[in-house]
């Protein structure tokens, strides 16, 4: 079975625990206007001037794909995750993971928000599937 986590970096938080750092992005461009347009209450006592242009510093909340700390934030609750619920992961590959249930293995593997989970009996898979959906 295969599955494809939607959204896993706009579900993760930046700031896991309290003096975690922040993450600063910069905005500049026509992205500035347009959120200025969306919602001027919200932005424009935000905006300031940088060579005569507009610019808006935000700090960013949930992990934003692309950015390298967010693969690893994610990573981080991911594992997290199936570890709770029993699974244990490989020490020579931390994206495998293994749990015996009914006598049988059950693995899982991932890279970044892609999941491959294999068992003797299907109905182990739709298990997880459904604790997937529950939890994603």
């Amino acid at each position: 079975m295969t599955l494809d986590i939607p959204n896993a970096f706009v579900q993760t938080d930046v700031r896991q625990k309290e003096g975690d750092e922040k993450i600063i992005m910069k905005i500049r461009g026509q992205l500035v206007e347009i959120l200025l347009e969306i919602s001027p209450v919200t932005y424009k006592d935000y905006v300031v001037y940088e060579n005569g242009k507009k610019v808006l510093y935000v700090q960013i909340m949930k992990a934003l794909y692309g950015i390298m700390k967010s693969s690893l934030l994610y990573y981080n609750k991911f594992r997290k995750d199936i570890e709770e619920e029993g699974y244990k992961v490989n020490p020579y590959d931390p994206c495998v993971a293994d749990k015996m249930i009914s006598g049988k293995q059950h693995t899982v593997a991932w890279h970044v928000d892609d999941v491959k989970a294999s068992h003797k009996d299907p109905k182990v898979d739709d298990k997880f599937y459904k604790w997937f959906e529950k939890t994603y």
